[in-house]
């Protein structure tokens, strides 16, 4: 190799040097980051639809008809992207408007006792309420926020929200990084998977599971943390090892654990 190409060589070197140093070349995010990037966006999105509803509840506080409740929830229901059904409840937990029409049978129903009511909303103004199986047989949460009326309670807005809508955009996101995200609550309900048969499973008592029980307990007990694991490949029979990142996402009283994983193929 002569003078000149060693010199280029050393040159080249040295600018690839400064330009990693400097930034100007990308590199891949830490799955510590990409987790952090998710947990930021999931917690924008329902920020952002509590923000709608609150809207909605001013509208609907200006005019405390049920004509004018239901105009109010069909414009939230078209300006959120998580909803499926909304419904508005007096001060007594009474349902007073509903949208859209295919709920209309539970128009006067008394609600008195599932929260929210107005104790809960003593120290919080947006609630998410427990996973639960709807009437209709989804499950999903119930995002709420308080109604007043001339600086007085009387009553709130409900959605229901499918966990698939809300962490299913955060999935595709990570997937496209080299990664998988499951969603945990802290009482081992699996709330979100990319296998749609494990959602509602509760990862610390099913005997299915029992392979990942540890990895689950350690998760629940634990707000962050890493972790390793081996489980059957989502694809075919060979088994994987994981590498597991979590953290927790807190929004209206809820606490989910975000997990987000790594795949190598275990060898034989």
């Amino acid at each position: 190799m002569n003078m000149k190409v060693l010199l280029l060589f050393a040159a080249f070197s040295v600018v690839m040097l400064t330009c990693f140093s400097a930034g100007c070349v990308e590199q891949p995010a830490s799955q510590a980051d990409v987790l952090d990037a998710a947990i930021s966006s999931l917690n924008g999105t329902l920020a952002a639809t509590a923000d709608e509803a609150r809207s909605a509840a001013k509208v609907y506080a200006a005019a405390p008809t049920p004509e004018n409740g239901s105009q109010a929830l069909a414009i939230l229901y078209q300006r959120t992207t998580l909803t499926h059904d909304l419904l508005i409840a007096d001060e007594h937990s009474i349902v007073r408007a509903v949208y859209p029409n295919n709920i209309q049978s539970a128009l006067g129903e008394d609600l008195s006792s599932y929260p929210p009511n107005k104790d809960i909303f003593t120290g919080t103004d947006v609630y998410v309420s427990e996973y639960m199986v709807l009437e209709n047989g989804m499950e999903a949460y119930l995002l709420s926020v308080p109604i007043h009326i001339s600086g007085e309670y009387a009553g709130y807005i409900s959605l229901s929200f499918d966990p698939y809508r809300l962490f299913g955009a955060e999935e595709q996101k990570v997937l496209e990084q080299g990664y998988n995200l499951w969603v945990m609550q802290t009482d081992g309900i699996q709330v979100f998977d990319a296998d749609v048969s494990e959602a509602g499973v509760n990862l610390l008592t099913d005997p299915a599971y029992a392979s990942v029980r540890e990895m689950a307990q350690l998760v629940a007990a634990n707000p962050s943390g890493t972790t390793k694991y081996v489980y059957m490949a989502d694809v075919g029979l060979d088994m994987v090892e994981k590498t597991a990142v979590w953290d927790t996402f807190t929004f209206g009283g809820r606490e989910w654990r975000v997990v987000l994983t790594k795949s190598v193929p275990v060898e034989s």
